[in-house]
């Protein structure tokens, strides 16, 4: 059986997350070097198999480009990235994590992430590009509240 490493992005697997990504259907036009500091990749057998990004601006972030490999779906690897990224963000002062996803509104409810209206969407996360542009508006918004109940 193969052991999954999660860790943070290293430079030298940037074109293997291009790649994933595109297949996802995932926008990537607007990653930088800058950006890419808060993403973690997950690898089996040294090969890149899902990745998961966080943009933070005080105490909102927004959870993106969450992706797995066709072949790991269905594996939990999705369920563990973005409870890494969630703990990052967290550990950031974060305080409510939003998303836009067109493909994975019912994965992200299954983890609390819930809709919200994107007019009520704070200036910060309006001001992304993946919001203002990348996503389209039919994207479904939702956002998950990281402080303890």
């Amino acid at each position: 059986m193969s052991h999954t490493d999660i860790a943070p992005f290293k430079p030298h697997d940037e074109a293997a997350l291009l790649e994933l990504l595109a297949v996802a259907e995932l926008p990537s036009e607007d990653l930088t070097p800058e950006l890419l500091r808060d993403f973690i990749t997950a690898h089996v057998d040294r090969r890149l198999v899902g990745a998961a990004g966080l943009e933070h601006y005080d105490d909102v972030g927004l959870l993106r480009s969450v992706a797995v490999e066709e072949a790991h779906r269905g594996t939990g690897l999705g369920k563990k990235l973005v409870e890494v990224m969630e703990k990052q963000a967290q550990d950031a002062g974060v305080r409510e994590l939003y998303v836009l996803t067109t493909t994975a509104e019912k994965f992200f409810a299954g983890m609390g992430y819930k809709a919200a209206d994107r007019a009520q969407a704070p200036a910060a996360i309006q001001a992304t590009e993946q919001f203002s542009s990348l996503c389209p508006s039919t994207a479904a918004f939702m956002v998950k509240s990281l402080t303890p109940a």
